[in-house]
């Protein structure tokens, strides 16, 4: 809706706290609280941060360019509300009535809005004669062009036919969402989790879907034109439903390669016992090697970028610097596994298990003590079993790790920046020597060391 359409009232900051602290009261259920409604209300560049506006009514609220980062808008109702260029970043807006709001430019990284709902809807008005129009006859679907909805939770929402071009919905969880007729052309939704979403007559064209999780799409008449979909799981027969998937660009089987896996890591073995005068690199970069199991294989320094190795196995292997970047990992078995210095960037590796697995940095060879980190940057750890790793110096900035098993971990040295921790693990972990700038899911307090008590003590003791 647009300014020139409706006249907004500008609140008034004292009268806004005032309503502000009366539904705090009504949140809480205590006497003389007043539920807040600031509908049709002007609250532009005003900032919510933190505040909890559980079951507000916000219909027709203009509020571009404000600030509810971390607010609870649990069944709030922002029906019809301009939330251009909004910062909702870890907002709760679980179960609210999104209906025909405007998300373009904002900010959704790390919200949730599990069964929110984002069908179409448009604001009516009544002339003094008793006429009906709408205000602002333009689209009424919820918008979300080049909004920012990363890491975001959108489990079982509604959509209708929302708008979703240019939209970053980089591992964001749609699992269970309808979709149905939804415009995503060239939408960044890499490691998405879309299981069981409803994307019949959606359109996806030039979308990135790598590393995503499609298991149980519907795609019924889906336009997949030019879509991603290296390293994504997906079953074959739901992909083949979609009315087009002209130029789509698809996993590589191992079939592809033009050699037979055990030729390819014999030839591994001789270029690195040889420094690479003999043999070949091995190089499964986009190959599915789903439920590949060799345990106890020596492939450091391979390629896997792009790959997919759901449910392998290599319990006890050797893999020191590889390349793992992309790849999709779910609940691939890295226990016993030497992986220093390995790349898992941006690396889908839910439910994975590294127990006891080395991931601390890799010494390089005649590097006077200089060491290679392993890089975790954006790697999707949730539910991962990190159980006894080490972790030392390891690199998680922006990883997910939510739910994930940190228990006895060397996190020594590690950089956790931008990480979400969020219900992980974490019980007797050292962070006092990890960068912890933006981490979430824990008190970025940990990083302090902790003060030297055991001289006081002595003396107390002595009397």
């Amino acid at each position: 809706m647009s300014d020139s359409a409706v006249d907004y009232a500008r609140m008034n900051i004292q009268e806004l706290k005032n309503a502000l602290q009366l539904h705090m009261k009504y949140v809480k259920r205590q006497r003389g609280g007043d539920r807040l409604n600031l509908s049709h209300k002007n609250v532009e560049s005003l900032r919510f941060d933190k505040i909890d506006l559980s079951d507000a009514e916000l219909v027709g609220l203009h509020a571009a360019n404000a600030s509810f980062k971390g607010a609870l808008l649990t069944r709030a109702n922002l029906f019809g509300a301009d939330l251009t260029g909004v910062d909702f970043s870890n907002a709760d807006l679980t179960r609210a009535d999104l209906r025909g709001a405007r998300f373009a430019r904002a900010n959704l990284e790390g919200a949730d809005l599990t069964d929110s709902d984002l069908r179409e809807g448009q604001i009516m008005r009544q002339s003094d004669e008793g006429e009906l129009s709408y205000i602002d006859n333009g689209n009424s679907d919820s918008r979300f062009d080049d909004a920012n909805l990363r890491h975001s939770n959108l489990e079982k929402v509604r959509m209708g036919r929302a708008m979703g071009s240019g939209t970053d919905l980089f591992q964001a969880n749609l699992k269970g969402a309808r979709l149905s007729g939804c415009d995503f052309t060239g939408a960044d939704l890499s490691g998405a989790v879309l299981d069981g979403a409803d994307l019949s007559d959606a359109n996806l064209a030039r979308a990135n879907l790598k590393g995503a999780e499609m298991i149980g799409v519907v795609l019924d008449g889906a336009c997949l034109e030019g879509v991603d979909l290296t390293a994504a799981r997906f079953r074959k027969s739901e992909i083949m439903a979609a009315k087009s998937i002209e130029g789509a660009i698809m996993p590589r089987t191992a079939e592809d390669l033009g050699i037979s896996v055990d030729e390819l890591m014999a030839d591994h073995k001789a270029w690195m016992m040889s420094g690479g005068a003999k043999g070949e690199q091995a190089v499964f970069k986009g190959v599915d090697l789903t439920g590949f199991a060799h345990p106890g294989i020596a492939l450091s320094a391979a390629e896997f970028s792009d790959a997919i190795l759901t449910h392998a196995n290599f319990e006890h292997s050797f893999f020191s610097m590889a390349n793992f970047s992309g790849a999709m990992l779910a609940q691939v078995n890295f226990s016993h596994v030497d992986l220093r210095g390995a790349k898992f960037q941006c690396a889908k590796m839910t439910k994975a298990s590294l127990v006891s697995a080395d991931l601390s940095a890799m010494p390089i060879a005649g590097g006077g003590g200089r060491t290679w980190p392993t890089n975790l940057r954006g790697a999707n750890l949730v539910d991962a079993d990190l159980t006894h790793a080490d972790l030392s110096q390891c690199d998680f900035t922006g990883a997910t790790l939510q739910g994930a098993n940190l228990t006895s971990v060397d996190v020594s040295g590690a950089n956790f920046e931008g990480a979400d921790l969020t219900d992980a693990t974490v019980e007797g972990v050292d962070f006092s020597s990890c960068v912890l700038t933006d981490v979430m899911g824990i008190d970025a307090s940990l990083a302090q060391k902790p003060k030297k008590t055991g001289a006081p003590a002595a003396k107390t003791a002595a009397g």
